[in-house]
């Protein structure tokens, strides 16, 4: 699904972004992505989220088992939240735990159309970039741990838009229904001929000390983009987490 120009057949490659809290300059942690392609497709990527020193506290490690719901598993030591979807013989689950001191909770994944989990969204934009373009509205059941389940989505083209002076597309994530109407909006921001994320404006993944769900503003400068090596990736699946200080 992924660009030829940004996947070459077989290669690793990185790049990083920085959050801040939505409407301020508040940093609220960096992000280090490592990606591995194969046969020009997405199969695996690692994501370490990092404290303003630049320490990891959290990691996510995705495996794409399938392109657009790709495994995946996520653990942030702030307040000990996993989860994600892991494929076992008797076939897939999700899996959630808010906090280390809560019991992990566990379902199967819904066997529905339109499936998409996690990063496998980056590939669900690109492969329906034209439809989208074209003004189309196109539905997709996302993954949410916490709920054990699929939530409904309708994602759509707001308008043409610039990030650090690059010619980019917005595209918006809602809520299908009328709980499109009361819950937020996620917007997101794909360049114009690479379609690659730039920039993210919504709720995050992560969880602030209190427990309460990051509203984030993240920016990827296509300048982090570079190639990148397996050392790379095994570093950061092996690095120390820690809460941040």
């Amino acid at each position: 699904m992924a660009p030829a120009a940004a996947a070459p057949p077989d290669a690793f490659l990185s790049y990083a972004g920085s959050a801040t809290a939505i409407g301020t300059d508040r940093f609220i942690y960096g992000e280090e992505h490592f990606m591995r392609f194969q046969n020009g497709r997405i199969a695996e990527r690692v994501v370490l989220y990092k404290c303003r020193n630049g320490a990891p506290f959290a990691r996510k490690h995705l495996r794409y088992v399938d392109v657009l719901a790709p495994d995946f598993e996520l653990l942030d030591m702030t307040g000990g939240l996993h989860e994600g979807v892991r494929s076992h013989a008797g076939g897939r689950e999700i899996f959630y735990r808010e906090s280390i001191n809560d019991k992990e909770t566990s379902g199967p994944l819904p066997r529905v159309p339109g499936l998409v989990g996690d990063a496998g969204f980056d590939e669900f934009v690109r492969a329906n970039w034209a439809p989208l373009m074209a003004g189309e509205k196109r539905p997709l059941n996302f993954v949410i741990p916490s709920r054990l389940d699929v939530m409904t989505f309708q994602v759509r083209h707001i308008q043409p838009d610039t990030v650090a002076g690059l010619p980019v597309e917005m595209f918006r994530l809602r809520l299908s229904g009328f709980l499109g109407l009361l819950l937020p909006s996620i917007d997101v921001y794909y360049s114009s001929n690479d379609h690659l994320l730039t920039r993210y404006d919504g709720l995050s993944n992560l969880h602030d000390p209190s427990g309460s769900i990051y509203k984030a503003h993240i920016i990827f400068p296509p300048t982090s983009r570079k190639p990148s090596d397996s050392e790379a990736m095994r570093k950061a699946l092996e690095a120390r987490l820690a809460r941040c200080q």
